[in-house]
């Protein structure tokens, strides 16, 4: 129906991740019908938004073919589909394409009309919309031309974007608990690396036990762990807190 903030979330961490200039993703993988009161999503709530393996690559593309794409999914709907209209006249799209932040604040401002339309940007999109998938047009034609000039990503060049969306978010609940915690503090047992109990007590005391799963344990290992050996010494965890406060 529309933009939303939990799309624009999701759009700003893959384009952080990927070092991309812009990230679409369109409405159809994205639950986003809850509001997060104290702008807070919990790691279930995270993987229950994104519940389909969007395949994410980055591709170049023009800004003016950027924003004709963006356009034509938010003005058409798709053919053979139906779509469902609200009271208030809106209407389902499931190619309504969603920006990051930083591409929708510009959208809202005059700055964007000062933009070159010819400037060849980076975008990350999921893979299937540029074979068909909510028959996005200007995107299916971009598809053709990056075929022509063997421009488009191999089939298996991709990175799952729940994937991409956990391992920023990891990043941040490490940037959170290191504000408030040293690796002293952390290192309970003074062995001098941070092992999955303890990481599992830093959630719990700073973010709360609920998030203290399993799963966001291992994630947030992972995400650090430079040398795979499943704990986290003191050099990974300077690493992570260097990156993230820049």
């Amino acid at each position: 129906f529309q933009q939303t903030t939990v799309g624009g979330f999701f759009c700003s961490a893959v384009k952080q991740e990927v070092v991309a200039d812009v990230c679409v993703i369109n409405g159809a993988p994205m639950l986003a019908a809850k509001t997060y009161e104290d702008g807070f999503m919990s790691y279930q709530q995270l993987t229950s938004e994104l519940p389909f393996p969007l395949k994410i690559i980055v591709v170049k593309m023009t800004r003016k073919q950027l924003r004709d794409a963006i356009e034509y999914s938010r003005e058409n709907v798709e053919e053979g589909k139906s779509a469902r209209v609200l009271e208030d006249g809106r209407v389902e799209r499931r190619g309504y394409l969603h920006t990051d932040f930083e591409y929708w604040r510009q959208s809202l401002t005059c700055y964007s009309n000062e933009l070159d339309d010819n400037e060849v940007i980076s975008v990350a999109l999921p893979r299937n919309l540029l074979k068909g998938f909510c028959k996005i047009k200007p995107l299916m034609d971009l598809n053709k031309e990056l075929e022509a000039t063997n421009a488009l990503p191999n089939d298996d060049d991709y990175i799952k974007a729940v994937d991409i969306i956990v391992r920023f978010c990891c990043k941040d609940r490490w940037s959170t608990i290191g504000s408030q915690l040293s690796f002293e503090d952390l290192d309970l047992n003074r062995d001098g690396v941070l092992s999955s109990d303890e990481i599992r007590e830093a959630i719990k005391l700073i973010l709360g036990e609920e998030e203290a799963t399993v799963e966001l344990v291992n994630s947030m290992i992972e995400v650090i762990d430079t040398n795979a050996d499943g704990q986290i010494d003191e050099q990974e965890w300077n690493q992570i807190l260097s990156r993230t406060r820049k």
